[in-house]
């Protein structure tokens, strides 16, 4: 059998206070997969990509990638050995590029600050850089450009360029086109696609837009309160519900035409 490229057993997070934000989520993406994580607001979907890309430390569970359990624990948490370890498997896009991006640094420097911790040959790095902007859709020029320059969409370009450098075996994407217009949303959606079918990378899609995980993923799994509902077939869990919950979200989505042309 296929050795998964992403697995999560038995994630739990508490925070403070002993409120529970994630009980018991589990999850398989196998290479190249595409999977969704839907929920509303407070479901605890953040929280389950914060735990697999590292920014949270969860309170009971594991992660591993290509079947190796990358350590959760706290003694290891502030690692640089650690940090970079995952950092070469998982990657996250964040929703707002803009702010993940410094506004001070044109894009060329800050695709090279993180080229640096791979890569300590500079013309390498400069040939990468340029290879990486153009597995993104944009023009070389566009490195000596700062954030402010560019539009919204070329700066979820210029995120995944950044996400991208490491080689990734999967991209974590939380809420990552949510803030585009639907036009430039489907030009990145189609970017998406076009970079599972040239890196074989997988993809892991944390959002509340029903539409975009119809469009872009397998599987579906649907979170309420901080526990999974229903998991299954994207096309299983839309047209075939079985948990209340998904009813209800279903319910919230204007039905005519919300099911647009699948892109992965």
């Amino acid at each position: 059998m296929t050795t998964p490229v992403l697995e999560a057993t038995g994630l739990r997070k508490e925070f403070d206070g002993g409120r529970v934000a994630v009980d018991d989520v589990s999850l398989t993406l196998p290479p190249g997969g595409s999977m969704g994580i839907v929920g509303e607001s407070g479901s605890g979907k953040t929280t389950v990509a914060r735990m697999l890309v590292g920014l949270e430390t969860p309170t009971a569970g594991t992660v591993s990638i290509d079947g190796e359990s990358l350590n959760t624990g706290r003694s290891t948490r502030h690692g640089r050995a650690e940090r970079l370890r995952r950092a070469r498997r998982i990657q996250l896009v964040f929703q707002d590029p803009y702010a993940s991006l410094d506004p001070r640094q044109t894009i060329g420097v800050g695709i090279d600050e993180l080229l640096r911790l791979h890569e300590p040959d500079r013309d390498r790095r400069r040939d990468r850089a340029a290879e990486l902007l153009d597995q993104v859709g944009l023009d070389a020029r566009m490195a000596r450009s700062t954030p402010s320059a560019l539009s919204g969409g070329q700066r979820q370009r210029v995120a995944m360029a950044r996400a991208l450098v490491s080689r990734p075996k999967v991209l974590v994407l939380d809420e990552a086109v949510s803030a585009l217009d639907v036009s430039i949303q489907a030009q990145v959606l189609n970017l998406l696609a076009d970079l599972r079918d040239e890196l074989g990378i997988g993809y892991l899609f944390v959002t509340h837009d029903l539409a975009v995980v119809q469009q872009v993923t397998d599987e579906l799994i649907v979170m309420h309160q901080g526990r999974v509902v229903e998991r299954g077939t994207t096309d299983q869990v839309l047209t075939a519900p079985e948990h209340a919950y998904t009813r209800d979200l279903l319910a919230a989505v204007p039905r005519e035409g919300w099911r647009p042309v699948r892109h992965l």
